[in-house]
């Protein structure tokens, strides 16, 4: 059975989401044939001066962190979910979920503050549970893509393993390294627990095809 992506989310936890119009984006669809796969990137600014970026361009499908006009941690959405987000400078069409993160990426291991995590966690989790995309890496924690051409570019995981990957993961021509030194498996666990309290809203699989969602991998006709 085709399951439609679900272009917009409302909520992540306790999170509302907030949708943002008038974002340019390239209308084009992302690839249903790609393992469900997921791109964190961090905004290197605050929340205006990137909003005011995506505005203009670069947009990715959510961004979350302390906005100080709020004075909260928010997750906004900026990208329908099935069409392309631009926060790569290639193979956007691999990425179904890109978000960016308000923060600064770091050497040294690093998670953001509590709530930041919780939003990222939040979100991470209903994604996995929306669009399958698993609470995993293809690389353990401290092993994390640097600036310019690093081994992680040319591994060749990206567009055949799911899971996560941040900026620096990506193949060439990127050359960020965002979000650096992540404790991603401090996240993912976070993500798991609130996974677990969710249910998904549009499948309706037997038990061999979900195992196989679940892992990452689309069902023949997805999206």
């Amino acid at each position: 059975m085709k399951l439609p992506f679900k272009p917009w989310l409302d909520q992540a936890g306790k999170f509302s989401i907030a949708h943002i119009p008038g974002i340019p984006h390239y209308n084009t669809a992302v690839s249903a044939t790609s393992p469900r796969t997921g791109v964190l990137h961090t905004t290197e600014g605050g929340w205006l001066s990137s909003l005011t970026i995506f505005k203009q361009h670069y947009a990715p499908h959510f961004m979350l962190g302390y906005d100080a006009a709020a004075k909260e941690v928010r997750i906004a959405q900026l990208v329908q979910i099935g069409t392309i987000g631009a926060a790569l400078k290639a193979h956007n069409s691999k990425a179904l979920v890109q978000i960016e993160m308000i923060g600064f990426s770091k050497e040294a291991p690093w998670l953001p503050d509590d709530e930041t995590s919780e939003a990222l966690a939040s979100l991470m989790a209903v994604c996995n549970v929306e669009y399958q995309i698993p609470l995993s890496r293809p690389w353990k924690d401290g092993d994390f893509g640097k600036a310019g051409n690093n081994p992680h570019r040319s591994s060749g995981k990206f567009g055949v393993e799911p899971g996560w990957y941040g900026h620096g993961d990506c193949p060439n021509p990127d050359s960020h390294w965002d979000p650096g030194n992540l404790k991603w498996t401090t996240i993912f666990a976070r993500a798991g627990v609130i996974a677990e309290s969710m249910s998904p809203s549009s499948f309706e699989v037997g038990p061999i095809a979900m195992a196989g969602v679940r892992a990452g991998f689309p069902l023949q006709g997805l999206g």
